[in-house]
């Protein structure tokens, strides 16, 4: 029971830490401000309660709670019986009968008045932490109801996926097959070409894997340059109208070799779909960098190219580079899009 409470995507814990942080921060501002008003309730009714014994001492000046000074005022300004404060505490004037310049100051000793405010503010403290207790406690537990929403969310995508993987499988496996029978009995470019585009397929199948599904990581040595020129030569086929300008230095990487594949794959995809109809890309690898380039259309945000389904043309889901900071987040990698007058430029420097 416990076990199915707990988040267990990446997109539960955000959403779970995210509506915590956020009731739980809004609860303690506002426990704050009720404990702070109630610390200035407290405080008025003790120098209130102070006062009055104060105004009931100076009748009978019995008891050792208060102090006594016989100090000079000027009578028509002197503010008598009234609540004064000052370094020495709290106090009182109180007129002496027949004297026209002296008068009694009765006071609270700042000592004393210290410790009674001390006190007010440790019960103060002590109520907000107990408060805080059960807003942290509430805080957890609504949290964990607002995640049910995202987790049935993600659990029906998960469902349609699957249907939709599953659906797939079954013309992807006849195109298979009558692509293998037909290249047997012939030797034709274009039975390459549709080879090639089948390939795209089965990896977009790849990019609709469900989303809770985590990526197990591999550390391996991968060789970058043989993957970017073997991606590089298919495409070419594909797209034969476009010209292509590469220059490969690259080294060998530790890596994932599937995930840096996918990177690279989905960022020359990107490339030579999105291009102008007499267009060209120019590849460049030097070391662990990966730069692509090609004329496109305007760009918008490419701040957005990386959000999921975002598209600023009809052409694809917009799934591609979302996957590619997806998987470059995973794997430590940077990458960067950069729109440059009519060059769009992606740069991405393997870790």
């Amino acid at each position: 029971m416990i076990k199915e409470l707990i988040p267990r995507t990446s997109y539960e814990k955000e959403s779970f830490i995210k509506g915590f942080v956020l009731f739980f921060l809004t609860m303690e501002l506002l426990l704050g401000t009720v404990s702070y008003l109630l610390f200035r309730i407290e405080l008025l009714n003790l120098k209130g309660r102070i006062f009055l014994e104060m105004k009931n001492y100076s009748y009978t000046f019995e008891g050792e709670k208060f102090s006594i000074e016989l100090v000079t005022v000027d009578k028509k300004e002197a503010k008598f019986y009234e609540l004064l404060e000052d370094s020495q505490g709290l106090s009182i004037l109180v007129p002496i009968p027949g004297s026209k310049k002296d008068a009694l100051k009765v006071y609270y000793p700042r000592e004393k008045l210290s410790r009674d405010v001390n006190k007010i503010i440790t019960r103060t403290l002590l109520v907000f932490s107990g408060l805080s207790v059960c807003a942290l406690f509430l805080s957890l537990l609504f949290s964990i109801y607002s995640i049910n929403p995202l987790r049935k969310a993600l659990h029906m995508i998960e469902e349609v996926t699957k249907d939709i993987l599953h659906d797939l499988n079954t013309p992807l496996m006849t195109l298979k097959v009558n692509l293998k029978i037909l290249k047997s009995k012939y030797k034709d470019e274009e039975i390459e070409r549709s080879e090639l585009a089948l390939k795209q397929l089965e990896a977009l199948r790849e990019h609709l894997s469900p989303l809770h599904s985590e990526v197990q990581q591999k550390l391996e040595d991968v060789n970058l340059n043989s993957i970017v020129r073997q991606e590089l030569e298919n495409l070419k086929k594909l797209y034969p109208h476009l010209k292509v300008i590469s220059n490969l230095r690259g080294s060998r990487i530790k890596g994932d070799e599937v995930s840096i594949r996918r990177i690279v794959t989905n960022l020359l995809e990107n490339a030579f779909k999105h291009n102008l109809e007499k267009g060209w890309v120019e590849v460049h690898l030097k070391g662990k960098t990966l730069v692509i380039k090609n004329p496109s259309r305007e760009i918008k945000n490419t701040k957005k190219l990386f959000e999921r389904h975002y598209r600023e043309s009809q052409r694809g889901l917009g799934l591609g580079l979302s996957i590619v900071k997806k998987l470059c987040s995973e794997l430590g990698c940077e990458i960067q899009l950069e729109f440059n007058g009519k060059i769009f430029i992606a740069k991405v420097t393997f870790k």
